[in-house]
């Protein structure tokens, strides 16, 4: 067992974690911005815990033994919210109160309520195992935002039938200068209140009286794209670049994937006889299946050493046969290799239909179908329920158009 002082990050965590791998024992993380608050690191969970002793003297005149409050797990809750919920615990420490055996209390006391007599925290607790899947990321990134959102509207002990209309409006109003945290709060409550009327503990999802006028409006669509300059500095970085990186970056520059689906792709995904790339509804975003052309400059990129078809073509993960996670570094590892600072691999889809668009005659449908966007969002009316062509010699036109055209600007 061993304990490191520090202030505790994601970096630090996914470090502390690759340690306790190694080590085969507990690791304690003690955060040094939070005097109390730690990570306790095993080898299938890591929480977070906050150790405090209670204000004053027992009957003995000794002081109240240290205590340990579990304040939630590292997938549900970033150290930012650990902080906050250690400051809590303070709050009621200083006080007078002691939160370990209020809370042991109030469990047992939850023992015996009826479903919708329980507290939120509880209801999240529940739609966080039930309904939020086994996507982490996502899993993570939702709840933080129901769960700040319940603690800014101090409604976090409260039944759900509590909640208001007004209560939504007083957590918009908190965010009034921050649009983009109050649009993500906003829709991450508004489905967690649409699993509680679907459970039948709140009659109506009091998020949905909102009048649009109040709701926060979408940010604005991202307009960035790379021209030739730039994408010349991404194919030929100025400093060394991991080699499975650098094909990647080469390939999603050639063919324009989205960031997980390439980086899934698998052998059994690519023919190079017929020179495709074919995802099933379940590989694409849109749950549609589809058929991308393969440039020879965009093969060129792949290094298919086995015949496994179940074989990463880019393994981008450290971890063998594990799926990419690190995007942030990988992102960071380009920006310092390319000199790109405001590099991002979605804007390559970008530059791809902007670029087309810009220097060739083929038509805005064409391109934007090898973007793979749903249909409804491209195609109108009628024809998007009776036009089912995928188009594949055209699109592969369009593919070697852009080989071409990236081979004149990346030598």
């Amino acid at each position: 067992m061993s304990t490191i002082h520090l202030r505790i990050d994601k970096k630090a965590i996914e470090k502390a974690i690759k340690d306790q791998r190694s080590m085969n024992g507990r690791l304690f993380l003690a955060d040094t911005d939070c005097k109390g608050l730690r990570l306790a690191i095993n080898s299938r969970t890591a929480s977070w815990t906050y150790a405090y002793r209670k204000r004053g003297f027992d009957f003995g005149g000794k002081r109240f033994p240290m205590r340990t409050l579990k304040l939630g797990d590292v997938v549900t809750m970033t150290p930012t919210e650990a902080r906050f919920e250690a400051e809590q615990v303070k709050a009621l420490v200083r006080d007078g109160g002691d939160p370990a055996v209020e809370r042991r209390k109030a469990q047992r006391d939850q023992l015996n309520a009826s479903d919708a007599d329980r507290p939120l925290t509880w209801w999240l607790d529940v739609y966080v195992r039930s309904e939020l899947g086994d996507d982490t990321r996502h899993k993570q990134y939702e709840a933080s935002h129901i769960r700040l959102g319940l603690a800014e509207m101090e409604m976090s002990d409260q039944p759900p039938a509590s909640i208001a209309e007004d209560n939504i409006k007083d957590l918009l109003q908190l965010h009034r200068d921050r649009p983009a945290t109050a649009r993500h709060r906003f829709g991450a409550m508004s489905r967690f209140l649409d699993f509680l009327q679907d459970q039948k503990v709140i009659q109506s999802n009091p998020a949905q009286s909102v009048s649009k006028k109040r709701r926060p409006k979408p940010p604005a669509p991202r307009s960035t794209y790379y021209d030739a300059e730039v994408l010349n500095r991404l194919w030929n970085p100025e400093q060394p670049l991991k080699d499975v990186y650098l094909r990647y970056l080469r390939f999603l520059i050639t063919t324009p994937l989205r960031a997980k689906e390439a980086a899934e792709l698998t052998v059994g995904q690519i023919s190079l006889s017929r020179m495709n790339i074919s995802l099933s509804a379940a590989d694409t975003k849109n749950k549609e299946a589809f058929v991308m052309p393969l440039s020879e400059l965009a093969k060129q990129q792949l290094l298919i050493e086995t015949h496994t078809e179940a074989q990463r073509i880019f393994q981008l993960s450290s971890k063998p046969d594990q799926p990419m996670k690190s995007w942030s570094h990988f992102n960071a590892s380009v920006r310092k290799a390319t000199g790109v600072q405001t590099f991002n691999l979605h804007d390559l889809r970008r530059t791809f239909s902007t670029l087309v668009a810009e220097h060739s005659d083929f038509g805005e449908g064409l391109i934007d179908g090898l973007l793979n966007h749903k249909q409804s969002a491209t195609r109108a009316g009628v024809i998007r329920n009776y036009q089912m062509a995928k188009h594949v010699d055209r699109r592969r036109e369009v593919m070697n158009w852009w080989a071409a055209f990236l081979r004149d600007q990346i030598s």
